[in-house]
């Protein structure tokens, strides 16, 4: 017989309990498919599915995988979960080839949630210094960059910033946001999330004979990292255990509900904009998101149109998470992205080389 013969003797519980659970990730999955489609102000637990997409796909391939061994008559249950999500699959996983010609008309692009240089800190004077200088060199190797966008920039990382880019223009106001250039910057200002904590900048800058628009952007934390850690370590009870994963549940809910809201906020401003825009930043919300569908429609995404394999951005616990993204007007011709994992954040910094079309 050609096919892997199947087991008749009997269905195990071991198996059982697989498909029981391959069952309900499939439902899971499936709900997180609805989640770019549905405003968490209306339905908030959608999107709690969507952050959760890339750990689901990860599930579904092991129960793939699991079938194959076991029993073929169900690899077509995670399979065509699978299939039905491509779109959302192509978010997450690409193969493109990067143009990396040079040419005098190219922009270089940068963006780059730096969590206030925490990486660079440390209580002990000696260390701190040595850990400043090694992230001043890392910086200093974006110093030819046209434009950076960073996020979460403190008092800490302003320091590094004014020493590591005398050539750039920075634009900043002390809210965690910036814009650095090296073109002129003739129009600037912000969109007030009303926190101190989240912010978005713009900022309208000439290149040669065309005037376009950058934002630099971050958005509404989920904040749930250190309960995860401590799910993850196991050094909670029981009982404590239940009222942690409550928590993060809670946390969830505002975190998207914010976070939906201050999508709309931008993506009104950028539809308002004279000129072409650029959209950096950190979303924290991967591309299975009511916030990513609603910042990205009209646009094209760096990653999509020219990155290669594995997208994910995010240096922390939740594996696989593309939070932090450049998307930019169809006027821009996307030459190469990709994404430099650098251990300075629990982000890494995301780079594209663009060019506009004539």
């Amino acid at each position: 017989m050609g096919a892997r013969k199947i087991n008749n003797t009997g269905f195990g519980i071991i198996p059982k309990l697989v498909l029981g659970l391959n069952i309900v990730v499939a439902i899971a999955t499936l709900f997180s498919y609805v989640a770019p489609r549905i405003d968490p102000n209306t339905t908030w637990y959608f999107a709690m599915f969507g952050l959760f997409y890339p750990v689901l796909l990860a599930f579904n391939l092991m129960f793939i995988a699991y079938w194959l061994f076991k029993d073929l008559r169900f690899v077509l249950l995670s399979a065509i979960i699978i299939a039905l999500g491509w779109p959302f699959l192509k978010s997450l996983i690409v193969f493109n080839s990067s143009e990396i010609s040079k040419s005098p008309h190219n922009i270089s692009v940068i963006s780059y949630n730096i969590s206030n240089a925490n990486g660079a800190y440390d209580r002990k004077k000696d260390l701190k210094a040595t850990k400043q200088e090694r992230m001043f060199e890392y910086l200093k190797r974006f110093d030819d960059e046209d434009i950076l966008c960073l996020q979460e920039v403190g008092a800490y990382a302003s320091d590094i910033l004014k020493k590591g880019f005398p050539n750039h223009e920075i634009y900043k106001i002390d809210k965690g946001a910036v814009i650095l250039s090296k073109h002129r910057i003739i129009n600037k200002g912000q969109i007030d999330f009303g926190t101190m904590t989240n912010s978005c900048l713009w900022a309208d800058i000439v290149v040669d004979l065309d005037t376009f628009r950058v934002y630099s952007l971050h958005l509404q934390s989920n904040k749930i990292s250190k309960d995860a850690e401590e799910i993850a370590r196991g050094n909670l009870d029981n009982k404590n255990t239940w009222k942690g994963i409550e928590g993060i549940l809670m946390k969830y809910r505002y975190t998207h509900i914010t976070r939906s809201s201050q999508a709309k906020m931008v993506k009104t401003h950028i539809e308002q904009s004279p000129y072409p825009v650029l959209v950096c930043g950190d979303f924290n919300d991967t591309p299975v998101s009511y916030t990513y569908s609603e910042l990205s429609r009209g646009l094209n995404d760096a990653f999509i149109e020219k990155g290669n394999g594995m997208g994910s951005t995010f240096n922390g616990i939740i594996p696989l998470l593309r939070i932090d993204y450049i998307l930019t007007d169809p006027m821009f011709d996307i030459k190469s992205f990709h994404v430099i994992r650098e251990n300075y954040s629990d982000h890494f910094a995301v780079a594209s080389l663009l060019q506009i079309k004539k």
